[in-house]
C-alpha cells in the first residue's frame, strides 16, 4: 500500500498543481469527460436540434470551451464568456451535457480566482440568463408550473458551482490568513526574544557598571590611604611614633577595607544564600560552626560603625535586611578619614558650623552615605594628584553644600611626600556625580572656581575644586537641586 501511494503521489501532485500546467490538466480531462458523454449519446437532451447536423459536431464547442479553461485562473471572466457563447452553440445544435460540466468548471473559477467584480457579473449574468430562460418557457408553453420548474432546475445547475467556489475560495483565505498570523507570531516571539536578550545585556552592563562603582568605593580609596601612608612614612627619616601612627593606620585601614568586601560579598548573595547562611558553615555574627567569636576584621568593623548604625537594623528603624549586612558608611565616621589624611602629610582645614560631621544636622541616610563617599573619595584624589594642602567645608543652611578644595602645591608651606598609587581609573569622579545626581544634587570638578555653579567666593581661586550639592528635602529652604553639566574630562 505504500509502495503504491509512492507511485501515485508524483501524478497527485501533478494534477492538484496550482499553475498553468494543473490547468492545461484539468482542460483536459474535461474534455475526455465531454466527449465520453457525447459518445454515450448524452446529446440533443434541449431538443432535436437542427436536421441533418453530425454527432461529431458536438465536438466542437466543447474543445473550445476546454481550451479556454486553460486560461481559467488568470482571465476568469474572460472564459466564463467562452464558455458561455460554446455552451449556446451546443444548445442550438441541441444540448449536451459535456458543456454543462465546462460551464461548471468556468463558474467555479471565476468565483475561485475572480476579482469581486468578476463574481459580480457572473452573478448577474446567471440572475438574467435563469430570467430570460423562465420568460422564454412562459412563452412556449403558457404554463406556471413548467415556468417555475425549469427556473428552479437554471438555478440549481448554475448557482452550485459558484457556492463551491466562494467556499473554497473563503477557506483558502482564512488558511492564508492564519498562516499569516502565524508567521507575524514567530516573528513577534522572535523580537521578543531579541529585546529580551537586549534588556539582560543592558541589566549585565548596568550591573557591571553598578559594581565596578561599588567596587571602587569600597576598595580603591582603602587601598589608596594605605600605599599614600605606607608612601608617606618610607619616604622621610625614620621616627618611631610616626612610624607606629602610620601602621596603626594602615592596619585600621586594611581591616575597614576587608569588612567593607565581607559586607559587600555578603549583599551579592542575599538573593541566592539563605538568611544568616555562610558558604563556610560560619554563623550570622561571623562565628565558626562551633560559634565562636568573631575575627579581628569583624571586631574591627563593629567599632567603626557610627552611632545609630546596626546590622540588623535599617536607617528608620525597622527590621533591615538581614543580620549579616553591615550599614552603610555615615558622615559621622569621616573623622578617621580626615586623621588619617594629616597623618599622610596633608594640611587639611576642616569648616564644619553646622555640624554635619557630628551629627548636630540631620541628614537623611542616602544622602549621608553620599557625603561620606564623596568626601573620602575628593580627599584621595587629593592624595593622588594634589598639593599639600587643602579646604573641607560644609553649608547646610539651605541644600548641603561640600566643597573639597585642593590650593595647590604652591601655597605649601613644605613639599608633601608622594606615594607611587598608580594611574586612576576615571572611575571616582563618574561615581560621585553619579551619587550626587540620583539623589537630585549637583555635582562639579574642575580647576579653581572656574565654572563651578554657586560656589562660595574664596581668596584662593587655584589647585582643583570639588563641589557637590544635595538636597535636604526636611528643612526650610532646600529644593531640588537643578543638575549641572559635567565638568571637563577628568581623571581619578
Amino acid at each position: 500500500m505504500s509502495r503504491l501511494s509512492e507511485l501515485i503521489a508524483p501524478v497527485v501532485k501533478v494534477v492538484t498543481a496550482e499553475d498553468r500546467r494543473g490547468d492545461m490538466i484539468t482542460a483536459a480531462g474535461i474534455l475526455v469527460t465531454a466527449l465520453a458523454l457525447d459518445a454515450l449519446g448524452l446529446i440533443r437532451t434541449s431538443w432535436s436540434g437542427l436536421p441533418d447536423v453530425p454527432s461529431w459536431w458536438f465536438a466542437i464547442p466543447a474543445a473550445i470551451g476546454c481550451t479556454a479553461l486553460i486560461w481559467r485562473r488568470v482571465h476568469p471572466l474572460a472564459v466564463l464568456g467562452v464558455a458561455t457563447v460554446a455552451f449556446v452553440v451546443d444548445v442550438v445544435l441541441g444540448g449536451s451535457v459535456g458543456l454543462i460540466v465546462v460551464l461548471w468548471e468556468a463558474l467555479y473559477a471565476v468565483h475561485l480566482h475572480g476579482s469581486r467584480v468578476a463574481r459580480r457579473v457572473s452573478i448577474v449574468g446567471v440572475a438574467v440568463l435563469t430570467a430570460a430562460l423562465m420568460v422564454v418557457i412562459a412563452v412556449v408553453t403558457g404554463g406556471l408550473r413548467p415556468t417555475v420548474l425549469v427556473g428552479l432546475q437554471a438555478l440549481t445547475l448554475l448557482v452550485m458551482p459558484m457556492w463551491w467556489g466562494t467556499n473554497v475560495r473563503q477557506g483558502r483565505e482564512l488558511t492564508a490568513a492564519a498562516r499569516e498570523r502565524e508567521r507575524l507570531e514567530r516573528e513577534r516571539g522572535a523580537a521578543l526574544l531579541r529585546l529580551a536578550e537586549s534588556a539582560r545585556h543592558d541589566a549585565v552592563r548596568a550591573e557591571r557598571a553598578t559594581v565596578a562603582r561599588d567596587l571602587h568605593d569600597v576598595v580603591a580609596s582603602h587601598l589608596s590611604a594605605i600605599a599614600i601612608t605606607s608612601g608617606g612614612a618610607l619616604a622621610g627619616a625614620a621616627e618611631p611614633e610616626r612610624d607606629r601612627a602610620a601602621l596603626r593606620s594602615i592596619r585600621a585601614e586594611s581591616l575597614a577595607s576587608l569588612q567593607d568586601m565581607q559586607a559587600m560579598i555578603r549583599v551579592l548573595r542575599t538573593d541566592t544564600e539563605p538568611r544568616g547562611a555562610r558558604p563556610d558553615g560560619a554563623g550570622p555574627d561571623g562565628a565558626g560552626p562551633d560559634g565562636a567569636g568573631q575575627g579581628a576584621a569583624g571586631q574591627a568593623g563593629a567599632g567603626r560603625r557610627a552611632p545609630g548604625e546596626s546590622g540588623g537594623t535599617d536607617d528608620a528603624g525597622g527590621a533591615g535586611r538581614g543580620t549579616d549586612l553591615v550599614a552603610a558608611s555615615r558622615a559621622a565616621q569621616l573623622a578617621p578619614v580626615i586623621e588619617q589624611a594629616r597623618l599622610a602629610g596633608l594640611d587639611l582645614a576642616v569648616s564644619d558650623p553646622d555640624g554635619v560631621l557630628t551629627g548636630a544636622t540631620a541628614v537623611p541616610a542616602a544622602v549621608d552615605h553620599a557625603v561620606y563617599r564623596v568626601v573620602r573619595e575628593a580627599l584621595t584624589n587629593v592624595h593622588k594628584h594634589g598639593g599639600a594642602r587643602a579646604d573641607l567645608s560644609f553649608a547646610a543652611d539651605g541644600p548641603l553644600e561640600i566643597e573639597v578644595h585642593d590650593v595647590g602645591a604652591v601655597h605649601a608651606r613644605a613639599a608633601r611626600p608622594r606615594a607611587d598609587v598608580g594611574e586612576g581609573t576615571g572611575i571616582g569622579l563618574v561615581s560621585m556625580r553619579e551619587r550626587v545626581e540620583s539623589l537630585g544634587g549637583a555635582f562639579w570638578a574642575g580647576p579653581g572656581d572656574a565654572g563651578a555653579p554657586s560656589a562660595r567666593p574664596r581668596s584662593e581661586p587655584t589647585g582643583w575644586l570639588v563641589r557637590a550639592v544635595l538636597p535636604l528635602p526636611d528643612r526650610a529652604g532646600a529644593g531640588v537641586v537643578t543638575p549641572q553639566s559635567p565638568a571637563p574630562g577628568v581623571t581619578a
